[in-house]
């Protein structure tokens, strides 16, 4: 019995590796449908080339390289990588910043997901708001998308991947839209952030957890700043 938890568990959890096949999958699919329609050798070789698993990891080092530089990044309908307020481990009254990712509300609500929720997140969020000399208020189902927030760098991401603008597009679309659709029946997520982190869903909790070396690493971009503002 125990070894029939294990293996039913395994099988619901959304993993990298089961995102990338799924994506796979539907690739293989959709050549077919094309063939059997008689498409152009164009339409059916539209993604031939495109490498999926480098591609995220690419977009995983886009956001990495951001946090480092104390900037958001938004992922369209799914939630954002913020800087919050955070007590320093030595001094409570030492306020320090740590990464921290918010889901989008609207996707929590779908997928009826938990979120940790962080008191001063909205200060976070309130900052595009203010360099647009625009209210900072913030009403509590406010949804990431309507911050004025940088987004994914797709100019960036279409110049290290090699990918034509549709073709990087449509892989970003179909990358999100995969996991928006399994999210809900694999029940347990285990998505890997290649050197960033895993974005995680146990038991109706999202959460993500920054990897070791890079909160290390993000910690000594925070002692270098405070060492210039001195």
């Amino acid at each position: 019995m125990p070894m029939f938890n294990s293996k039913s568990k395994s099988r619901r959890r959304f993993t990298s590796d089961r995102l990338f096949n799924l994506i796979g999958q539907q690739h293989s699919i959709d050549q077919f449908r094309s063939l059997s329609t008689n498409e152009t050798e164009q339409t059916t070789d539209q993604f031939k080339d495109i490498d999926i698993r480098s591609l995220w990891c690419l977009l995983s080092q886009m956001i990495r390289e951001r946090l480092l530089k104390h900037e958001p990044c938004l992922l369209p309908e799914v939630g954002a990588f913020v800087l919050v307020d955070s007590s320093s481990t030595d001094n409570a009254n030492n306020l320090t910043k740590e990464p921290f990712f918010v889901l989008d509300t609207t996707f929590a609500r779908r997928h009826r997901l938990s979120r940790i929720k962080k008191p001063n997140l909205s200060s976070a969020l309130s900052l595009s708001l203010q360099a647009n000399g625009k209210s900072t208020y913030i009403e509590p189902n406010t949804t990431l998308s309507s911050f004025n927030m940088q987004t994914l760098d797709y100019q960036l991401l279409q110049n290290q991947s090699g990918l034509t603008r549709e073709q990087l597009m449509t892989a970003i679309s179909q990358l999100f839209s995969m996991i928006d659709q399994e999210i809900h029946p694999h029940h347990y997520c285990d998505l890997e952030f290649p050197q960033l982190g895993f974005f995680r869903i146990s038991f109706g909790l999202a959460t993500f957890e920054f990897n070791d070396s890079f909160i290390s690493e993000f910690k000594l971009t925070l002692d270098q700043t405070n060492s210039n503002n001195k």
